[in-house]
């Protein structure tokens, strides 16, 4: 009967994790409106990157965490620990929440009329990786070396009107988010389920990072990495060494 009992508490004790995010305004932005948390108590990480004039970007996405937070408390989580079902269907109700709260802001306040951000967000539940995300905010798994994009980037490509250096008019293509918090869009966010193994490291991250080093470099860089805090350091430091032309949030999980 003890036996039992201590077999019981050892099997629902969680594997020890982990983690560290560093944001950067990187080199060319006047300030920054990536915002992130990581919650250990609730295992839920959450990188979300703002979009509007001014400083309406960075109320965005600090506001959608917020209420993202508001929605999966800790006594939801609780709740809903070790069912996918319901754990799926509460992150995205959150997610909804999250708009909710971003599109009632920004139709209060004039000058913040079309703020928005993309966000991604995962719950790590015993060894299950539960990941909703919209926009172009990305998460990527990496195991036994090998680097894989979980999320799918909800963009489209659109052509702008640029002049070269010989005076000439050339098209250039241009990544424009097709989902994002604070804006209405009949697909709503995107969710995904993976199963992780001992050893496998995380990455949630702004388009900030990812467009500034590729894939080969992102993956040398976790696999390489001894730590969390040292993988999330080296990658804002890789991206602003490229360029850093947007903001940079780079948050590293290691399970």
């Amino acid at each position: 009967m003890i036996f039992g009992f201590l077999k019981k508490l050892c099997k629902s004790k969680p594997r020890a994790i982990s983690f560290y995010g560093r944001t950067d305004t990187g080199m060319v932005r006047g300030h920054n409106e990536d915002s992130f948390c990581s919650l250990r108590n609730r295992r839920l990480f959450v990188v979300a990157d703002g979009m509007g004039g001014h400083n309406a970007g960075e109320i965005a996405s600090r506001l959608a965490i917020e209420a993202l937070l508001e929605s999966l408390s800790e006594e939801k989580i609780r709740e809903i620990r070790g069912n996918d079902e319901k754990i799926h269907q509460s992150m995205l109700e959150a997610f909804h929440h999250a708009n909710q709260a971003v599109m009632n802001k920004a139709s209060a306040d004039e000058t913040m009329k079309g703020m928005g951000c993309t966000m991604v967000a995962c719950l790590l539940d015993e060894n299950r990786l539960h990941t909703c995300h919209v926009g172009d905010a990305r998460c990527y798994l990496s195991e036994k070396g090998v680097l894989k994009q979980i999320t799918t980037d909800h963009t489209a490509v659109t052509y702008v009107q640029r002049i070269d250096a010989n005076n000439k008019e050339i098209q250039v293509p241009r990544h424009v988010v097709t989902r994002a918090i604070g804006f209405n869009s009949p697909e709503g966010p995107e969710y995904h389920k993976n199963i992780v193994l001992p050893g496998t490291r995380v990455l949630l991250c702004s388009d900030g990072l990812w467009n500034m080093i590729d894939h080969t470099h992102i993956e040398q860089i976790l696999l390489n990495a001894s730590s969390p805090e040292k993988a999330s350091e080296t990658l804002v430091k890789a991206a602003n060494d490229q360029g850093g032309r947007d903001n940079i949030t780079a948050l590293v999980i290691f399970y």
